[in-house]
């Protein structure tokens, strides 16, 4: 399980082992150069010159300085944690005036100070620091990342799912700079905000909180590559179309940050968040928009592509599992992705309760039924999903899912199995009242793709506790889907529960059939057709077999993504 706690992070998927490593990458970087570094004989550097007051700045310099503080405009506080050491005024996460005024002091008391915040100094004094300056031994933190680090080209990365690990269906975001450095050099460095802890029971604990460890860091690329390859995620590089200066304040901007600590939070301030903020301080359309929870890399990807002239170009490095997708014509973009919001609206027919309708809710990363165009794996990932009914003249909550992480393992990919978890609270299939009871589940699953039908197996088993009664109950479901891109995903299933008392939810088995078709960026059409035999009070499975109780249900519905 603490495997999985570990993907707790970005959105679901930002690699635990790069945000560890990262936060000394660059000094470590730096020491391998170390023979190419040619060390100046100091000089006096001159106190820069005066400063123009926060009050005399121009509107357009006062909010660049908001966004160097990564502040959010409607709040207009800052999204990095006020015990952070980014900030020199005590009062620097919510007074901009407050926190420009000790940085000028901050530059006054020791000019190599410039060296820790050189893009405040871009825009406190109209231009870079003096070069007498950056020369002096004291600036050797500035000047070592002068001859590492180019920034001719500036990408956004977006990192694929691993589709044995549901929880990092959303993906991962970071910024790519590369060109060509002080000393002549071509270089790629990777600049990413991730989560931080020394191990992972802290991590899965302080997830719950949330008040996980955040980190800003810098890093070679290559490193991020060979991490990826190697659990067999995808790379896409979306370069941005970006004007000289807003590079430059971007690049100065990377070494103020790095290895500055803040709180990291999956809803509030994650990868995708924390680098919109970063990335703002070049242009204003790359921040995160206002959302209803949270915003996932998949969604700020697609945000950021849908946004007129904002990408220049578009590169993939693919994993060995996108290769083969490609070979089967199945490849997919993250800029085709949902949002995280799902908003689902059901007519429904039930033959014993006649017409109702379902409401169901969820800030859902994937659903496995769906026809989600964005990834051409098959996984479920779910954070809350909330379901009401209205049916028989009540109204009533139906079922909540607290955690359901659910892939299905391509076999063709050599991937034979894979684990999956359920945390929800459910009833009975045929009540028509709120009677909400908890069920903890673990199982195993496998798919075979043949073209278009993937057929699979799955297997749960869990503990659930209907009425005050004990249930340990095993779950064993076989099926197919049929994903075609100009007809949509067909699911068909059987199942069959096996349980130590009476029923599981009062069934004795389940045949469904789902079809869901993609319209467009905010919406799909769903409908779903669901035949139960049930079980009767007295819990006789004989009776059942000579004269049982079938119940069917069929719905049509709409499904919003926001």
């Amino acid at each position: 399980m603490l495997k999985y706690g570990t993907l707790l992070l970005c959105i679901y998927a930002s690699m635990l082992s790069s945000a560890a490593t990262a936060g000394d990458s660059f000094q470590k970087v730096s020491e391998l150069n170390d023979s190419e570094i040619t060390v100046t004989e100091a000089v006096s550097p001159k106190v820069p010159g005066e400063s123009v007051p926060y009050g005399s700045l121009s509107p357009q310099k006062r909010h660049l300085w908001k966004k160097l503080l990564h502040y959010d405009m409607s709040t207009d506080t800052s999204i990095i944690s006020e015990d952070s050491s980014f900030f020199l005024s005590e009062k620097g996460r919510t007074d901009p005036e407050a926190e420009y005024e000790e940085t000028i002091k901050f530059f006054r008391k020791d000019p190599h100070n410039a060296c820790y915040y050189p893009a405040r100094f871009y825009l406190i004094h109209d231009g870079d620091i003096p070069e007498e300056i950056i020369k002096d031994p004291e600036c050797k933190i500035f000047s070592d990342f002068l001859d590492n680090v180019g920034l001719d080209t500036l990408k956004i990365i977006f990192v694929a799912e691993d589709a044995l690990v549901p929880i990092s269906a959303a993906g991962h975001i970071f910024v790519k700079a590369e060109g060509v450095n002080r000393k002549g050099k071509f270089r790629e460095y990777s600049f990413t905000f991730a989560a931080y802890e020394e191990n992972e029971i802290n991590l899965v604990l302080k997830f719950f909180s949330n008040s996980i460890n955040g980190i800003y860091s810098l890093q070679p690329y290559y490193m991020n590559v060979s991490e990826y390859m190697a659990t067999d995620r995808s790379l896409w590089e979306f370069e941005l179309n970006l004007t000289e200066e807003q590079k430059k304040i971007f690049y100065l901007h990377m070494l103020e940050l790095k290895n500055h600590g803040t709180l990291y939070s999956f809803f509030s301030i994650n990868c995708a968040s924390g680098m919109a903020k970063a990335l703002a301080v070049a242009d204003d359309r790359l921040d995160s928009r206002d959302i209803v929870f949270f915003e996932t890399p998949l969604e700020y990807i697609s945000e950021v592509y849908h946004k007129k002239g904002m990408i220049s170009d578009i590169e993939l490095i693919p994993s060995e599992s996108e290769n083969l997708y490609f070979s089967w014509n199945r490849l997919s973009t993250p800029i085709n992705s949902y949002p995280s919001n799902r908003l689902e609206i059901t007519g429904l027919y039930n033959s014993r309760y006649h017409a109702g309708a379902l409401l169901r809710y969820a800030p859902t990363l994937n659903n496995l039924k769906d026809d989600n165009i964005s990834s051409p794996s098959l996984s479920e990932s779910k954070l809350i999903e909330v379901s009401a009914k209205y049916m028989d003249d009540h109204f009533y909550l139906n079922e909540i899912e607290l955690l359901n992480l659910n892939p299905l393992p391509d076999a063709r990919l050599g991937r034979f199995t894979s684990m999956n978890y359920l945390v929800a609270l459910h009833g009975s299939v045929d009540s028509t009242h709120a009677g909400l009871y908890p069920e903890f589940s673990l199982g195993n699953a496998v798919s075979f793709r043949m073209g278009d039908f993937i057929p699979y197996v799955h297997l749960r088993y869990g503990y659930t506790v209907p009425h005050s009664n004990n249930h340990v109950f095993v779950r064993p479901e076989g099926g197919t889907f049929f994903w075609n891109r100009d007809i949509g995903k067909i699911n068909l299933s059987y199942e069959i529960p096996l349980t130590t008392h009476r029923y599981y939810r009062n069934y004795m088995y389940r045949y469904q059939a789902t079809w869901s078709r993609y319209i467009s960026h905010n919406f799909s059409a769903n409908v779903e057709f669901t035949d139960y035999r049930l079980g009767n009070n007295d819990g006789s499975r004989s009776q059942q077999r000579h004269g049982g109780n079938h119940m069917t249900e069929a719905g049509a519905s709409i499904v919003f993504y926001f």
